[in-house]
């Protein structure tokens, strides 16, 4: 029995749309004047030609044997093909270079396509904060990573908290006036995009409160200059009897050491006060 014409339509539209679904779009961005680099799709058996188009129109190609490595049009000069994998590597793009690049390899066209697309680099952001009057008196703010990004999309954002590292996240980060805010010194934040990256300055938290030395360090302080005390009046001591001639010198030298090692303890002390334990 004769299939019917619905059966046949069917299969046909079935094997439209598996044509379809494998087909697959990739987007490859460039800056004007870098470099487009374009991958094809992974083949098992070993290549023997190679012929890359731009919109339909054949920009290089290659056949073991029989035809070196060419490139035509205003491709010639700036472009290369790697007889192994099939790359495609085009310098000093311009924006006439965009396009829907396509590659065959061993005379099968792929199904993968690629858009090439010019984009800017992105610009130096700046951290705004919003409200412009945030304070202590509120409970959150936002922050926000500024710069024109028309033409540069697509955009990632990174933010930095402190001296921590770079974490991605959005353009907008909500503070809360937490102790744990509270503690953060700075906050910077980064853009980046497949061409470029840059961050901002950083800016100090509206949150931030200096925080009162822990008892501990002063308490390891004051031990330790005492300990200092001691010893030198112990120096002192043994030098007067034992060396009247120079007991008096070495008891000064002594002593005005320890001076000065009280004086960089305090000044120890105030640094952590100020500006955390990191400075240490």
């Amino acid at each position: 029995m004769k299939p019917s014409a619905g059966f046949l339509l069917l299969a046909v539209l079935l094997s439209a749309a598996v044509r379809f679904a494998q087909a697959r779009i990739i987007h490859s961005y460039f800056k004007l004047g870098g470099t487009l680099v374009l991958k094809p799709a992974s083949v098992s058996a070993r290549i023997t030609s190679i012929a890359w188009k731009r919109d339909g129109e054949l920009l290089a190609e290659w056949v073991e044997d029989v035809i070196p490595r060419t490139y035509y049009g205003r491709f010639g000069g700036r472009s290369e093909v790697n007889t192994n994998a099939g790359v495609l590597e085009i310098r000093n793009m311009t924006a006439a270079d965009s396009g829907v690049y396509s590659v065959e390899i061993n005379n099968q066209p792929q199904s993968q396509t690629h858009q090439a697309v010019r984009i800017r680099e992105v610009p130096q952001p700046e951290v705004t904060v919003r409200p412009p009057m945030c304070g202590s008196s509120l409970e959150n703010c936002t922050l926000s990573c500024d710069g024109d990004v028309k033409d540069a999309e697509p955009v990632e954002y990174f933010w930095k908290i402190g001296g921590g590292e770079w974490e991605q996240s959005g353009k907008i980060m909500e503070i809360n006036n937490s102790e744990e805010t509270q503690c953060v010194k700075m906050f910077s934040c980064r853009m980046k995009n497949p061409v470029s990256e840059r961050h901002s300055e950083p800016i100090t938290n509206p949150f931030h409160q200096h925080r009162n030395l822990d008892y501990r360090w002063w308490i390891l302080t004051l031990v330790g200059a005492a300990v200092l005390a001691v010893v030198a009046v112990l120096v002192c001591f043994f030098s007067l009897t034992e060396i009247d001639v120079f007991g008096s010198v070495l008891c000064c030298l002594v002593t005005s050491c320890c001076a000065l090692l009280f004086v960089y303890f305090f000044c120890l002390l105030l640094s952590v006060q100020e500006f955390g334990l990191d400075s240490l």
